[in-house]
């Protein structure tokens, strides 16, 4: 499982040094890609991003949705392998797209990680769940 919220920097050749507790899980190799759903960057390990390619790649072609699903995630996808340190290379365009300078917010989701600019995180993800009002409704949804 990925878990956790860790702030790092990407070096001065753009390169992320995946938070220790995660490496092993992706030393044989991930997928680096635009969320669609957000301003951020999906990381898969290499069978959940397989997962992932085999359900969205069942979509109907016909379907504009589906299609627009299936651009925002393979024609940005990366596969990547980690170096000895630890560190993959994020591309210009994909930090471009979830504007990552320098610093960068690691978020574990379970199954995967998502990297965000800190300045967003705070304002799409953070903020929002300080709301009570906002935290109910999601426990409310949950049934919890």
């Amino acid at each position: 499982m990925f878990l956790g919220e860790f702030a790092h920097n990407l070096d001065d050749k753009a390169r992320l040094t995946i938070p220790a507790k995660f490496r092993d899980q992706l030393m044989a190799g991930l997928v680096v890609t635009r969320n669609p759903s957000g301003g951020c960057l999906l990381v898969m390990p290499v069978d959940e991003w397989n997962r992932v390619a085999e359900r969205v790649s069942a979509l109907p072609l016909t379907d504009g949705r589906s299609a627009l699903l299936r651009r925002a995630l393979f024609s940005a996808a990366e596969d990547l392998k980690p170096d000895k340190q630890g560190r993959i290379l994020i591309s210009n365009r994909l930090r471009q797209f979830a504007r990552i300078d320098t610093e960068i917010i690691v978020a574990g989701m379970n199954t995967y990680l998502e990297l965000w600019n800190p300045q967003l995180w705070q304002e799409q993800v953070l903020t929002p769940l300080q709301s009570e009002e906002l935290g109910n409704d999601l426990f409310a949804a949950l049934g919890v």
